[in-house]
């Protein structure tokens, strides 16, 4: 069964505080950023555990919850149970952070949500320089230039779509600051730049530049913006203010920007991306070690948002970046080193973590094999780091490059390629097969400790089974006084109509695998799980009488529909008291589905987690 998003978020806002406590969120292409008011309360350890999370980290001035490729999902229904205060993101968000971590933070803000609409553009250039190389296409045709139009767009008004996230990340009204991108790329403007007479405005000379696929002049343009539009807001009459403050913030902007601000993001953007390909240019060598090696690093802390103007700057000024052709080989090797847990891990549950991960870690998105196989286990995520590092140099030996903006993967694989630059495009493929094979063959070499986490083992109140010889003996799953299902107070289960079996009343709020088996059927609210045991015998775990009706409140499910559980596994922790609080009886029922198999139940005894409680006759 799914995982169920609106419980994940509902979780989430629960344990981050409520809504009192969030102040704002947003997300990126697999993580939840929430600001908090207060990080001091929050237990990490029960955040991890809810279903759909992945990790948690803590950076910036930011709560990062990791959840993947269902992100979306869970920022949707997050948004919907809080309400974020502007007046008090500004006032209580400022202290928390850095310089360098606000800018990073900016950056993430602005960028994360047209990522996949930028990248998505980049993989049709990739394409289209494939079937060009391959004489699929002719380049004088009219489907290939509206295709290399429509693949350029985004790239030509990235300023426009950059004022649309800047506007709200910088409290501004959108359309005033969307106004001031299109003047930057009016071609009115276009052509004044292309004609290159000098132009005056009121006696000082413009520095006519291009500003298409510019990125820095935009963001310092709508910063500034924001606050003269604020001025305007706050000064002029209440009957003028409408018309006259987004007048005079674009009359007054635009000339600015063309005069001043322009020309220095220009040369702050060109001096940051200078610094890299220097860098570069110094040793490429030592480049794709330094990136194919600490890349991943950078994405575990929520840092890496800061080379996303350099990358978008080259593609500009470059037609081509070589960063995004050295990280290739940080991506494959994570994705290699989680296959190699894999291959050598003994714990069916993590075989299928493992494999889930490597595969998306394959199509670029490495948070599921770093956070939830890599990290756990320490030695995968070294092995990986260091195969990234051989990679990328191998990478940089070869001068590989990206052509069109995008994230590495084996979906991406086109922009790597084109005509004239094959022995570039040929190092590329050997350094992600290099970094992936060695990753995965590292990690079986050198190995991790294979650990039981602490919701797969049995807990002090939960004792090891004692005296289950026969096969047809059943364990409890729950510690508590059983008696008849008989005696619950819900005609159905005490008529036998869904099975006979036992009823427990709990002493404890943790129900774990009473045998190895399969989760067949797990309830998104938590209230009940169906368990198949290797006999093919059928089994119902009902927590509490009509819990239904709580909507997941007090239960955290430990595991999902169809996977292998074993003995004494954690899998539904519940509490007790909001079960009781809110009317309901918390008695948990164990049935044995199958009507026609009878049973005989240890009715007057305590079981101890998962003492025998059920004999199959």
């Amino acid at each position: 069964m799914a995982i169920d998003y609106r419980i994940t978020a509902k979780e989430l806002v629960k344990e981050l505080g409520g809504n009192e406590n969030i102040q704002n969120v947003t997300h990126c292409a697999t993580r939840l950023r929430f600001i908090l008011k207060d990080e001091s309360g929050i237990d990490n350890d029960k955040v991890k555990k809810i279903p759909g999370v992945i990790t948690t980290v803590q950076s910036g001035g930011q709560y990062q919850v990791v959840i993947g490729n269902h992100v979306a999902d869970a920022y949707q229904f997050v948004t919907e149970l809080v309400t974020v205060d502007p007046a008090a993101s500004d006032e209580l968000e400022k202290p928390k952070a850095n310089i360098v971590s606000r800018i990073v933070d900016v950056i993430s803000a602005i960028f994360a949500p047209f990522l996949y609409t930028l990248a998505a553009c980049g993989i049709l250039q990739g394409i289209l320089g494939v079937l060009v190389a391959l004489n699929l296409i002719d380049t004088a045709s009219g489907t290939y230039q509206i295709l290399n139009f429509v693949s350029w767009t985004a790239f030509t008004f990235l300023p426009v779509m950059i004022a649309i996230t800047a506007s709200k990340k910088f409290k501004i009204d959108t359309f005033v600051a969307v106004v001031i991108a299109c003047a930057l790329v009016c071609p009115d403007y276009i052509a004044m730049v292309n004609a290159g007479e000098p132009v005056y405005f009121l006696g000082m000379r413009i520095q006519l530049l291009s500003y298409t696929s510019s990125v820095i002049p935009i963001i310092l343009s709508i910063w500034i913006a924001s606050y003269l539009k604020h001025f305007f807001d706050k000064y002029l009459p209440i009957v003028i203010r409408n018309l006259f403050s987004p007048m005079f913030t674009i009359a007054i902007m635009v000339p600015l920007t063309l005069l001043v601000f322009g020309p220095v993001g220009n040369t702050i953007g060109g001096a940051i991306g200078g610094i890299y390909n220097t860098l570069y240019g110094l040793s490429p060598i030592i480049a794709g070690l330094i990136v194919g090696g600490l890349w991943e690093v950078l994405v575990i802390f929520g840092v890496h948002w800061g080379i996303t103007p350099v990358t978008v700057g080259n593609y500009a000024s470059l037609g081509y970046d070589t960063f995004t052709g050295l990280q290739g080989a940080a991506v494959f090797s994570q994705a290699g080193a989680a296959f190699g847990v894999f291959l050598k891990t003994k714990d069916k549950d993590m075989k299928g973590v493992s494999a889930s991960a490597a595969l998306t870690g394959l199509f670029g998105i490495t948070e599921p094999a770093i956070y939830g196989v890599n990290l756990r286990y320490k030695t995968p995520m070294i092995c990986g780091c260091i195969a990234g590092a051989v990679g990328g140099a191998v990478a940089g030996a070869f001068h590989a490059v990206s052509w069109g903006y995008n994230m590495p993967g084996i979906a991406t694989l086109p922009n790597y390629f084109k005509a004239g630059h094959m022995t570039q495009f040929i190092g590329y493929v050997i350094a992600i097969v290099i970094s992936f094979v060695l990753g995965t063959v590292l990690t079986m070499i050198v190995g991790f400790k294979e650990d039981i986490s602490e919701e797969k083992t049995i807990t002090a109140s939960c004792e090891p089974p004692k005296n289950i010889d026969h096969p047809a003996a059943v364990a409890s799953p729950v510690s508590g006084e059983v008696i008849s299902v008989a005696d619950v107070k819900d005609e159905v289960f005490a008529s036998k109509a869904m099975g006979d079996g036992a009823a427990i009343i709990p002493s404890s709020g943790k129900v774990v695998a009473p045998f190895d088996g399969t989760a067949s059927v797990v309830f998104p609210t938590g209230h009940a799980i169906g368990l198949t045991d290797r006999e093919g015998n059928d089994f119902l775990i009902h927590i509490g009488i009509n819990t239904v009706e709580l909507n997941g409140e007090g239960f955290h499910v430990h595991v999902k529909q169809g996977d292998l559980v074993k003995q004494g596994q954690l899998l539904v922790e519940f509490d007790q008291d909001v079960i009781k609080n809110a009317g309901y009886d918390s008695t948990v029922m164990f049935i044995l589905t199958d009507s026609e198999k009878p049973v005989k139940v240890n009715t007057g005894m305590t079981a101890a987690g998962t003492e025998p409680v059920i004999q199959l006759i």
